[in-house]
């Protein structure tokens, strides 16, 4: 019974690190985005 509960803390522990990875990723592109029309408005 102790092995499934720490198998399931470290299931929820790595889906939980693999959600914020995502988010973390996802502002990055968005912020690459967003420099990119930045950097195109002043060349224009």
């Amino acid at each position: 019974m102790q092995r499934l509960l720490f198998d399931f803390l470290f299931f929820s522990l790595g889906g939980t690190v693999g959600v914020i990875a995502m988010c973390i990723l996802q502002a990055g592109r968005q912020s690459d985005r967003k420099m990119m029309e930045l950097k195109g408005e002043k060349k224009a």
